[in-house]
């Protein structure tokens, strides 16, 4: 039987997660001032990117939701056992690894988007190493680059050249490695759930 009052506590959890790692990461983003704020948007005190920390929360509460119920449906389980620790470094990888990326100058945009994919994938590796984890990873990378585009194209969000090829090359990894830690964080919590059922 579902318990109501437990799984919307699970699920605001999921969310307050998304917009924290949003927060953080806009803060990243204004320390290397890759973002621009529209002047009409600015005269008017609402900032281009209101919705992010909201979009963030809901995107980390679909993926946190979701990975359990694959692994469930699929029979199959991450290769690290989902706790406490596991979840406190896949934290500080996934930061540390975009920290590192705007602090960091490269050669080129290709060398920085081959980097980051290579990076990604060694926190799939290390945490999930799972077909239907990387798929998922995968689709959603697209999805929110997709998301990401039509935001632009519409004026939401402005970039400042000549860091918009730099943070296109970025993006990829940052959401295939972000999917992966909100997928640690939906499994993490759903295993609380699943040890006090048994409890009962």
């Amino acid at each position: 039987m579902v318990n109501c009052p437990e799984v919307s506590l699970k699920a605001g959890i999921l969310y307050l997660v998304g917009v924290v790692f949003s927060l953080i990461f806009s803060s990243l983003l204004l320390q290397r001032e890759v973002t621009s704020l529209p002047t009409e948007i600015v005269s008017s005190m609402v900032t281009a990117s209101w919705w992010a920390p909201l979009a963030t929360g809901f995107f980390s509460l679909f993926i946190g939701l979701l990975y359990p119920k694959v692994d469930s449906l699929s029979g199959k389980q991450p290769v690290m056992s989902c706790d406490w620790p596991s979840l406190i470094k896949c934290s500080i990888i996934f930061f540390g690894i975009n920290h590192a990326c705007m602090k960091l100058d490269y050669m080129t945009c290709v060398q920085l988007s081959v980097t980051l994919s290579v990076l990604s994938l060694v926190l799939w590796w290390i945490f999930d190493r799972t077909l239907h984890g990387l798929i998922l990873g995968i689709i959603s990378t697209f999805l929110l680059l997709f998301v990401s585009q039509f935001a632009v194209y519409n004026g939401l969000v402005r970039y400042k050249a000549p860091d918009l090829f730099l943070l296109r090359s970025w993006l990829p990894g940052l959401v295939f490695s972000g999917v992966i830690t909100f997928g640690v964080f939906g499994r993490q919590i759903s295993a609380i759930r699943l040890t006090k059922e048994h409890v009962d």
